[in-house]
């Protein structure tokens, strides 16, 4: 004959092995539940490129634009010491590091710069994009970077400043110039040490000559 223990008993039974089974259970397995996954990373370092985006590598005279960016984190800080892997494609318009490589990692510096270094453009001309990854202990971050093979790189701007002056006919013009205002000068001025005190002074100033008289 089973003895019916009351309503209240059985209850502090059952909370009773709970109690034991909770306490049983190995010591990290509850904070295991709640801590985040080991090797998680935090998506708050920010890449600023400071020279190659959008600029042009010349494969005729085989040189090439510069290519260095700056790592800041999340106060917008520069981050020393991180590790930066600029990585270019591995077909088509692109660059590639000694040995055919298209990846390679570079730490920066007190200022969070680094510059990608011994690295050279293909034979192909076109636009393609370097993906650039920085990270620091569990903090990444990433971006990418547009850069263009052309045949000769030219810049309008350049060549209309260096284009007057490249023609041989304008420098003679100027030559010229400059020393046929010389030779005027030199030639009143022994004029005027001819005539008497009275005469007209020569007045000399950058640019055309002025005669005038007495002061």
């Amino acid at each position: 004959m089973k003895l019916l223990l009351p309503k209240r008993l059985r209850m502090r039974r059952y909370l009773s092995q709970l109690l034991v089974v909770f306490l049983t259970l190995p010591p990290m397995a509850g904070s295991q539940a709640l801590s985040p996954a080991q090797g998680q990373t935090i998506q708050n370092l920010k890449i600023v490129p400071l020279a190659g985006n959008r600029e042009n590598n010349d494969l005729e005279r085989r040189m090439m634009a510069p290519l260095v960016i700056q790592v800041l984190d999340q106060d917008q800080g520069p981050v020393e010491g991180a590790e930066v892997v600029f990585r270019f494609p591995s077909s088509g318009p692109g660059a590639t590091f000694a040995n055919q490589q298209n990846s390679k990692t570079f730490r920066t510096n007190a200022d969070g710069q680094v510059a990608a270094v011994g690295w050279v453009a293909n034979n192909q001309a076109g636009t393609f994009q370097v993906k650039v990854s920085a990270s620091r202990g569990n903090e990444v971050g990433e971006t990418t970077i547009s850069m263009t093979n052309v045949t000769r790189v030219t810049s309008d701007r350049k060549d209309k400043h260096r284009s007057w002056w490249s023609s041989k006919w304008a420098k003679i013009g100027v030559i010229g110039a400059a020393a046929g205002t010389v030779a005027a000068i030199i030639l009143l001025t022994r004029g005027s040490s001819s005539s008497s005190s009275a005469g007209p002074v020569i007045i000399a100033s950058p640019g055309t000559p002025t005669i005038g008289g007495p002061q």
